[in-house]
Order: C-alpha cells, then structure tokens, then sequence
C-alpha cells in the first residue's frame, strides 16, 4: 500500500499511529523525518521526538508516556516505537495463535495479551495531538502476529505500511525525484551506473545523488562519467577493501576501514555498506539454488567494475563465493539480523558507533574463523 506520507503529511490528517514493517527501513525514516518538520513547523520552530526500543520498554509504559502531556510550549508528542528484530528459530508457532484474525490470543514476545488490551484501550480513545509510530523492520511477513494485530485497529486512527524494497525502476524515480529537489538531473548511463554500484539501496542511493550534486558544481546534468569518477572510484575501492577484509575474515583489516569511512560517512551508511555485502550473499544462493545463473554471472552482476579478463578477477571471485557456499541461507539473515540490530542501536542510544561497528565485525570474524554456527541468538 502507498505510504501515508505518499500525498504529503499535513498537521490536520495525521493519525494517531502508524505501523512500518519490512525490509526498506528507509522508507519509515523518511516519514519520521516529515513527520517532524510538520510538527516542529507547529510548534514554532523547536520539536522532540520520543524514542523507544521494546527491547528496554514494556507497551504500559509507552502508552503512559502518550497519555502525559508534551513537552512546555510543544502542542504536539510524537513517539516512535522499535521493535526489536525477530530472530529466527525463537517463539515460533507465536505468529499462528496469536492474532490469526486480528484477534487478542496468546501473544507474543513483544506484545502480549495484556500490551493488545492495553493498546485497543489507548486507541479506542486516543489523546489529540499525540502520534504514535511503531517501526517493525526485517523480514517481515504480512500474517505476522504484531502486524495483524496493527491491522485490526480502526482505520480511522491507525495506518499499517509495508516498507517494500523498490524495483529499479522505482528506484531510479526516487533518484530522478532527488536530483531535480537539488537543481539536477540524471542521464540515464548515470542511473544505470549508479544502480550497479549501489544495488537496491535506497538510503545510499539517496545520499549518492546528494554527493553528486556536490560534484558536478555548477553543471544541471549528472552523467555517467560523473558516477565513475566520483562515487566507483571511492566505493570501489574501499568496497573491495570491506569486502576483502569481510570475505578473508581480517578483523585489523576491517577495522582500519570501518575507522576511514567513519571519518567520511554516517555510521548508517557504513551499516548499509556491511548489509549490502551479505545480501549479495542471500541473491547468490537463490540464483545458484534455482540453477537461473551461472557463477561468472552472479559475481559480474553485482561487482561490474571487476572486468573477467583482471588478474584480481579469479581471488575477488573466489573470496565472494567463499562466503556465499562458506555460510548457509539462515546464517546470512542472522547477520542480516544483527545489523538491522546495530542500526537501531546507533539510531536510538549515544553508543560510540566505532565500537559497536567493531563489535560486530570481530563477533563475524571470530565466528568464521572458528568455523562457529552463526545462530539466530549470537550477538
């Protein structure tokens, strides 16, 4: 479904609360971000948003919080609400008794029978100027128990939202929309390129088309030439050193990196570039299972800037499908997991993203050398 964002947000239609669930987790901070410069426009130019992890917060105490008035002088309280990663293998049979028809049943981890009557409550009679968004990200399946719960509010007060990865032609809109809020535009070689380099995803491909725009300077057109020169050039090369370091296990190599791109990127970026190596990793053995491509294909697909006829073209290649035949599916979305996990850590507590980076990196390093089961709980 189209997001409620998709016409705009005005003070005026917001509802009281909004699920987002899926793996585009952009998608959601997109609207956090409208959502607060609507308010803070309201508010007369100062606005706090509340935020909340269920991992450290029970559901009474966030209804507690929305039922307080807001902050002095602030008319309206937005609150955002995580909710933890579901990790695979735990609970399960949870999401089938649970709310089978958006129904009170027996609960789950992070809403229990007690946290669905306490927020039917809450919703059957919702303060005025309070919103309430919760933010379910992963994998997420449309009969899961807390989005079918979601699902059942009133739609006159609550909207669900599946955050879907975009195709790439909707892609290359969001890039065409971008450039032209800066005073661009982007030939079609440029946005083919840029969608080889960056894959799937939409937060780099936004904040590269906000660096190009930097780039070319005065010139309206973004070209192709400009994407190699400057977004191939920097990512390839610090992308074969991450890659190299992740595929080899180097944890002092990985490290050394993750603190030179700290230096230029927001951690979320730099979690991105982590996730974007191991969902390759998933897309390679789907294709390698469902016999659709062969190995040369897949490696060329997503790494076009290794020609076949390079010396590095065999190691690069033999380093990507070490991971890819090295890890099983699961193993490859409990990393998935753990980053989608660090992410929300980063965005939601003052720890230093150089340790929690690097916490991650050893945890994968030291679980690939000692050949460990990377298991839905490690981490």
């Amino acid at each position: 479904m189209a997001g409620p964002s998709a016409g705009g947000l005005r003070e005026d239609t917001l509802l009281a609360g909004y699920l987002f669930f899926g793996e585009e987790e952009y998608l959601a901070d997109e609207f956090i971000a409208e959502l607060k410069g609507v308010l803070t426009s309201s508010s007369g130019g100062e606005f706090h948003l509340t935020r909340m992890d269920l991992d450290e917060t029970k559901w009474r105490d966030i209804v507690d919080t929305a039922r307080t008035a807001p902050f002095l002088f602030e008319p309206w309280r937005a609150i955002v609400v995580r909710v933890p990663e579901r990790r695979a293998g735990s609970g399960k049979g949870q999401g089938r008794t649970a709310d089978a028809d958006g129904e009170e049943g027996k609960g789950t981890k992070f809403l229990s029978v007690i946290d669905q009557k306490i927020l039917r409550d809450y919703f059957a009679d919702p303060p005025s100027r309070t919103v309430i968004a919760v933010i379910r990200a992963g994998r997420v399946k449309k009969d899961d128990a807390i989005v079918r719960f979601f699902q059942s509010l009133p739609k006159a007060v609550f909207a669900v939202t599946e955050m879907k990865r975009l195709g790439a032609a909707a892609l290359m809109r969001r890039a065409d929309e971008k450039a032209r809020a800066l005073g661009k535009t982007l030939t079609e070689g440029a946005k083919q390129r840029l969608f080889e380099l960056l894959g799937q995803d939409l937060r780099l491909m936004i904040n590269e088309v906000g660096k190009l725009a930097v780039f070319v300077g005065d010139k309206k057109g973004i070209e192709e030439d400009d994407v190699s020169q400057a977004t191939a050039g920097q990512r390839s090369f610090q992308d074969y050193e991450l890659d190299d370091a992740l595929a080899s296990a180097d944890f002092a190599k990985g490290a050394a990196i993750l603190r030179d791109l700290l230096e230029e990127e927001r951690p979320e970026q730099i979690v991105g570039r982590l996730a974007g190596f191991f969902r390759k990793g998933v897309m390679a053995q789907t294709w390698l299972r469902e016999k659709s491509r062969t190995k040369d294909e897949i490696f060329q697909a997503f790494f076009p800037h290794i020609q076949k006829g390079w010396s590095m073209y065999g190691d690069k290649s033999r380093q990507f499908f070490g991971v890819v035949e090295g890890l099983s599916s699961s193993e490859l979305n409990a990393l998935l997991g753990k980053l989608r996990r660090v992410d929300a850590r980063l965005k939601t507590t003052d720890a230093a993203p150089k340790m929690v980076l690097e916490i991650f990196l050893r945890e994968f390093c030291l679980a690939r050398k000692e050949r460990k089961i990377i298991s839905p709980e490690w981490g």
